[in-house]
């Protein structure tokens, strides 16, 4: 459990929320992430998803630098801050547009919008964080490095095939170059309450594709009993997704946040929300992903690229539980480690097995695990 260790907060940070501004400009990445899926369910090569999963890194690192930027100034706060988020939503509906173009000859769109938008949401953070001695030195010390990466993402577009996934998956680690020279530099204006807010409304933006991809493919099949089987298991695997993180996943990753301060807040922001989150992320996309191949197909044999996708949508999620469980509390769930193994042999041994049956096998195990988490975390809440 993540949460054994977590005590009553003695003095609350000042709470604030999501703004309707923010929300806004979330929309932009449903679709994103409506694009992602489309790609990835394209193309389930090996190439394929490695395109996929820089792509969705870029973008997910370009929602987290709204997120960043929103915890240093408060963007809907008064008009010239508004003005600017509102500029930036056009380039990035562009970028997302691109998104399944994004290794084509059109790679440009994705490229030019993504550096402005990057430049753009760095440049209004920095008018924050530049202005306070405490926040200064860490500030640069990121955006003097993450400035880099959208300038490759850019170059990398004129190059083709291997030499642009090299270059993108360059731009990729000087983000994360970048999030390791700066968090633990100096201090972050980071608010827990918003903080934690914001990821988790990407994790209900990500469990929407989940529910779009099933209404969507059904719709366009028609209503029959086979449908029905496949589109109430696939929302099942949602419904038990959403258990797993917000059963109390949100509460104890902001109430560590909030029990941290000075440099520890940034870096446990960073470990936490911004790489801890997009393993989940990732692998709730690759449910995504499996779902829409299931509705149509619930009775038919698994396929076995549907079958590794699943083995990768528990690893993603559980795995992404492990790393805060063992970033908060210096253990890990053997529940957790246990259900990655008896999915893993699940699926691998579930060849010619009826989709419905092997994804309803999977969907079980985890329910059983989160059983067993909620009732660890029930008892160390009440002690």
């Amino acid at each position: 459990m993540i949460d054994e260790t977590v005590e009553p907060d003695d003095a609350a940070d000042e709470e604030r929320h999501a703004t309707n501004l923010e929300l806004f400009l979330d929309l932009v990445f449903v679709f994103s992430v409506t694009q992602i899926t489309g790609m990835l369910s394209h193309d389930l090569s090996w190439t394929g998803v490695v395109r996929a999963a820089i792509v969705s890194w870029l973008v997910w690192w370009q929602w987290s630098q709204f997120t960043w930027a929103g915890a240093a100034v408060d963007l809907q706060r008064n008009s010239g801050t508004r003005l600017l988020v509102l500029v930036t939503i056009p380039p990035t509906l562009v970028m997302a547009t691109a998104i399944p173009s994004s290794f084509g000859d059109s790679a440009w769109w994705f490229g030019a919008a993504y550096l402005v938008v990057q430049l753009l949401v760095l440049a209004m953070q920095g008018s924050e964080s530049l202005k306070a001695e405490a926040t200064r030195h860490a500030f640069v010390q990121y955006a003097s490095v993450a400035a880099i990466s959208p300038v490759v993402v850019f170059a990398g577009c004129w190059l083709d095939g291997d030499a642009r996934i090299a270059a993108w998956l360059l731009a990729a680690m000087i983000n994360v170059v970048g999030a390791l020279r700066g968090a633990g530099k100096g201090e972050w204006v980071i608010n827990p309450v918003h903080f934690a807010e914001r990821h988790a409304l990407f994790v209900i933006i990500a469990l929407g594709e989940v529910l779009v991809a099933v209404g969507a493919t059904a719709s366009g099949e028609g209503l029959s009993s086979r449908i029905l089987l496949g589109l109430g298991i696939a929302a099942s695997g949602a419904c038990v997704i959403w258990w797993m993180y917000f059963a109390y996943i949100p509460t104890v990753v902001e109430h560590a946040l909030r029990k941290a301060s000075g440099r520890e807040r940034g870096v446990l922001a960073r470990d936490l929300f911004t790489f801890g989150h997009f393993p989940i992320i990732a692998g709730i996309i690759c449910y995504a992903v499996v779902v829409k191949h299931l509705v149509p197909h619930a009775t038919d044999a698994i396929h076995p690229d549907e079958r590794w996708l699943l083995i990768a949508t528990v690893v993603l999620i559980v795995g992404g539980f492990l790393s805060m469980q063992r970033r908060v509390v210096r253990r890990l769930a053997l529940e957790r480690i246990a259900a990655i193994a008896m999915v893993a042999v699940w699926c691998t041994l579930a060849s010619g097995v009826a989709a419905s049956v092997v994804v309803g096998g999977v969907i079980a195990i985890l329910g059983v695990m989160q059983a067993i988490s909620w009732r660890r975390f029930r008892r160390a809440s009440s002690r």
